[in-house]
């Protein structure tokens, strides 16, 4: 018996049947101009459309990176400029609270949260960026997301597509092996329009959000699984 979702699904069926379809259509660079390149690139836009409409936002505002943690990492610190005051829940992710700790120039305070780990967001006149979990990967608490008036880095890695995401914030998170996606796979969302620039070194790829040669076969798999759960919780 398996009792730890919460930390990692098993491989949804539809993830499966995605990946071992995609593994020989998606190795090429997508980047390259020849037509098994050009292939690669349409599986890779296939897997984001449907990432998109699976959770309702724009396609250019979907970004595959190699785990929920980089999602949260590029997430929280693109929108986050030299100096600003960081305000996050006092039961954040670690991955949160290392980012902060790696960017010395932020300055940050921590969110009290009440018996239910509700946080308390009464105290947000000093924050530039506040960045809050949608839902609590441990004891399920789901935060009062809405517009704060500041920018708002939300961590979703334990409930995208499990809830639908609510409104107001202005990037989040999810990482595809807690939905039934295969492991190294994450999902940045940056709302179109939103002052967001990359914290790490720019790469000279598809899509300058991130870094690194993408895994096609596993972002289309990451994409099947989440419209399959998307479908269930919605029957």
């Amino acid at each position: 018996m398996y009792l730890d979702t919460a930390s990692s699904e098993p491989l949804h069926p539809a993830a499966r049947t995605a990946l071992l379809a995609a593994l020989d259509r998606g190795y090429a660079d997508p980047r390259r101009l020849h037509a098994v390149a050009r292939d690669a690139r349409l599986v890779l836009d296939n897997a984001r459309e449907a990432v998109a409409e699976a959770l309702g936002v724009r396609r250019d505002e979907v970004s595959f990176t190699t785990s929920g943690t980089d999602a949260v990492h590029r997430g929280l610190l693109g929108l986050a400029g030299p100096g600003s005051t960081v305000a996050y829940g006092a039961v954040e992710h670690s991955a949160v609270l290392h980012a902060l700790a790696w960017r010395t120039d932020l300055r940050s305070c921590a969110l009290p949260v009440d018996a239910l780990g509700r946080v308390a967001m009464s105290d947000l006149d000093d924050a530039d960026v506040v960045a809050l979990q949608h839902a609590n990967h441990e004891v399920g608490t789901v935060q009062p997301v809405a517009d704060l008036g500041v920018p708002l880095f939300m961590d979703a890695c334990a409930s995208m597509g499990r809830l639908p995401l609510p409104e107001g914030w202005s990037a989040a998170a999810g990482s595809a092996h807690k939905w039934g996606g295969p492991a190294g796979v994450g999902v940045l969302l940056i709302r179109k329009g939103v002052p967001w620039r990359n914290p790490f070194p720019a790469d000279d790829r598809v899509d300058d959000k991130v870094s690194g040669f993408e895994n096609v076969p596993a972002a289309l798999a990451a994409a099947a699984a989440l419209q399959a759960v998307v479908a269930e919780r919605d029957e």
